[in-house]
């Protein structure tokens, strides 16, 4: 069976920054064999979606699709994740992946939308049907959009989330794309490499292939840890650099091993305007995590995920980490680092 790198990127993803048990390929119902759940709904599903896009922007989702049979009959998700705690599902993750070099492109930019959005629909369509499953987190992911078509597509799947919404379902509907694929999806798994050892996850091997060549040239290796020293920060013996939010993240885990930061520092990491100034953050650098809510709420800000998913703990306290880190930020934040190892 072939898998393409985009999938073997999100089966590692799925595995080891979402922590699902359960990781599958290439999923496709048995339809000749499971039962359907839910078949009524589906297809008043299908009909409300197709109607709706139709009258408001003339999409035609699911043009070439007679039955909603049809239409399960052709699904397949690149992935399948399913995350259990005490034997229960505790979130299922559908999830499709497309990696065209010169950006998302099935056509023209209309047929590229609606057949995303055909995706998505699907997608849900056979977590209700086969699994009886209401809510779910259902990504379509693609490290490169460009914006003629991210921009409606992105408006369009707010529209379906409040069109779901409005029928009783609660599905997460993410398009992660672009810099929210690099910093939600690429630099944690890269992050990550080093600390797994299995050799079936293809894209994770590719890059410790990588990283062992990069260490014996003396360059800093992608996802290995930027040991903290007064004059060596970032290694300038090539022109590699470490991807800024994968430098951040393994030069603070060292400020934490090392007790480097004080609660004075802390607070101040945790306030917006000294983020800001210092770091060029539109958001604090640390949010404090509370037991006020789930954390999947904690680390979002306008409805986007704005920060690390794994809390870290500091002076038995736990933060989440800002995950919005550009390049602008590198040279202030190795200002910060720099003058704060040095003291």
């Amino acid at each position: 069976m072939k898998i393409e790198v985009g999938e073997s990127l999100m089966l590692s993803w799925l595995r080891h920054v979402k922590k699902c048990q359960s990781v599958q390929l290439n999923w496709k119902p048995s339809i000749n064999h499971w039962e359907l759940s839910n078949e009524s709904e589906i297809e008043q599903i299908i009909k409300t979606v197709n109607t709706y896009f139709e009258k408001k922007y003339s999409l035609n989702i699911f043009k070439n699709n007679k039955s909603y049979m049809q239409l399960l009959q052709q699904g397949e998700l690149d992935a399948l994740g399913l995350q259990i705690q005490n034997g229960v599902v505790q979130e299922i993750y559908g999830v499709d992946v497309a990696f065209h070099e010169a950006g998302l492109n099935y056509g023209s930019k209309i047929e590229t939308v609606e057949r995303v959005i055909k995706k998505i629909v699907r997608t849900s369509l056979l977590l209700y049907g086969y699994f009886n499953m209401k809510k779910g987190t259902i990504i379509f992911a693609s490290p490169k959009i460009n914006q003629a078509i991210y921009e409606p597509l992105h408006s369009y799947i707010e529209e379906l989330k409040n069109l779901y919404s409005s029928m009783g379902f609660n599905f997460e509907i993410e398009i992660t794309a672009n810099e929210s694929f690099k910093n939600q999806i690429l630099e944690p798994l890269i992050s990550l490499s080093s600390s797994v050892a299995d050799t079936s996850e293809l894209f994770l091997r590719s890059i410790q292939m990588y990283n062992m060549f990069l260490a014996s040239n003396n360059v800093s290796a992608i996802g290995h840890k930027t040991f903290i020293k007064a004059n060596t920060i970032e290694s300038t013996s090539g022109s590699y650099k470490l991807p800024i939010a994968v430098f951040v993240r393994d030069t603070f885990t060292d400020l934490i091993n090392q007790n480097k930061l004080s609660m004075e520092k802390i607070y101040h990491l945790c306030d917006y305007r000294y983020s800001k100034e210092t770091f060029l953050l539109p958001y604090p650098m640390l949010k404090k995590v509370t037991d006020e809510t789930g954390v999947s709420i904690q680390r979002k800000i306008n409805g986007r995920d704005r920060y690390y998913a794994n809390p870290i703990k500091i002076h038995e306290e736990k933060y989440l980490l800002c995950n919005h880190w550009i390049e602008v930020s590198r040279k202030p934040y190795k200002f910060w680092l720099e003058n704060l190892i040095n003291k």
